[in-house]
């Protein structure tokens, strides 16, 4: 006998088999099914609510605002986020700061009836706040926050709780930065403002040697030293030539530190932009996310599924029995053929 002819009779024998068990597959499937949806009745039942929200692309008002070139997407206050928003997003969602929060004001350690004497209470509080509190992407890019519950009103409160404490969370992470921005950029300004009133006083100083633009001064002296020259005005040059010789000495210095003085104003500007720019985030109250959709008191549960636990248990049953009666009528078989065996052997004797 070939192995598909094999095939197609140990298929037939099985359907054979099954068709001479049907009662008693018939009423596993019932006896489990009844039992199934009993014991489904008796498990407490969970309602689940959603909200959706979209990231922003940038929470930086002082670059959404104050940015004069207004071309880049980023910058543009309505823009949602890409991929690597959304995931830093994601992250403050289950971070533990917004699960502790949440277990304190909902008082979740009473909710979920947990004693603190007992062991490892701490991580049943959490391993039911994992099986409840689910963040995940939707395929438009969008965070779906549920919330699961047997009150379905607590489950809604939660979650909107949760999309709430994100701008208080990301707030104050970026706060965090802000200030100490502000802080390192007020000791700079300070010490380039120090710095500016020590040039300044040093200009003074060669001011007062008559020194005051040195480039239109060496310009000038040069001009009436060549004059004096072609007139032949010795009192003149001696004059213009004490000029020089302290323009010589002083000059360059001059130059020097009006140079210097330049630069430092210009970074001076510079710092007290990003003071202004760091006070506006520090002052920032613009919403961290895009509500889409709030979460509602769910009205219909969410777990468990009767239906889905019935046939799963009622089909998983009638499959065991198959098996078990058919281990039992192969040992039937096996005990029979030994039997025979030994009944012929005995006779052959």
């Amino acid at each position: 006998m070939g192995k598909n002819q094999q095939r197609e009779y140990n298929s037939f024998s099985l359907l054979r088999f099954i068709a001479k068990k049907w009662k008693l597959l018939l009423i596993v499937f019932v006896a489990a099914a009844v039992l199934s949806f009993i014991a489904a009745s008796l498990i407490r039942p969970k309602y689940k609510s959603t909200s959706i929200i979209y990231a922003p692309r940038t929470n930086s008002v002082a670059k959404i605002l104050l940015n004069e070139e207004n071309n880049n997407e980023r910058l543009d206050v309505k823009a949602y986020a890409m991929e690597e928003e959304t995931e830093q997003m994601m992250e403050l969602l289950n971070s533990r700061e917004i699960k502790d929060a949440i277990i304190q004001k909902y008082h979740l350690l009473n909710h979920y009836e947990l004693d603190t004497n007992q062991k490892y209470w701490q991580s049943r509080l959490y391993n039911n706040l994992k099986e409840n509190y689910e963040i995940k992407r939707t395929k438009y890019g969008a965070i779906s926050i549920s919330f699961s519950d047997w009150d379905p009103k607590l489950a809604s409160d939660i979650t909107n709780e949760i999309v709430n404490m994100l701008d208080s969370t990301k707030r104050r992470i970026e706060n965090e930065r802000a200030i100490a921005a502000y802080s390192i950029l007020e000791r700079q300004l300070d010490s380039v403002t120090t710095e500016i009133k020590r040039i300044d006083d040093s200009i003074q100083v060669i001011m007062q040697h008559g020194v005051f633009d040195f480039e239109s001064q060496s310009e000038r002296v040069m001009q009436q030293y060549a004059i004096a020259v072609a007139q032949g005005n010795n009192a003149g040059v001696q004059r213009l030539d004490a000029e020089l010789q302290k323009l010589s000495t002083w000059g360059p210095q001059s130059q020097a530190l009006r140079d210097l003085q330049f630069s430092f104003r210009e970074y001076q500007s510079l710092c007290k932009q990003k003071m202004m720019d760091a006070k506006v985030d520090m002052d920032n109250k613009l919403p961290t996310k895009f509500v889409v959709e709030k979460a509602i008191p769910a009205d219909k549960k969410f777990y468990p599924k009767k239906s889905i636990i019935m046939t799963l248990a009622s089909v998983s049953s009638v499959i065991m029995t198959i098996i078990i009666l058919l281990v039992v009528e192969n040992i039937k078989g096996t005990s029979q053929r030994r039997k025979d065996e030994d009944a012929a052997d005995t006779e052959n004797l």
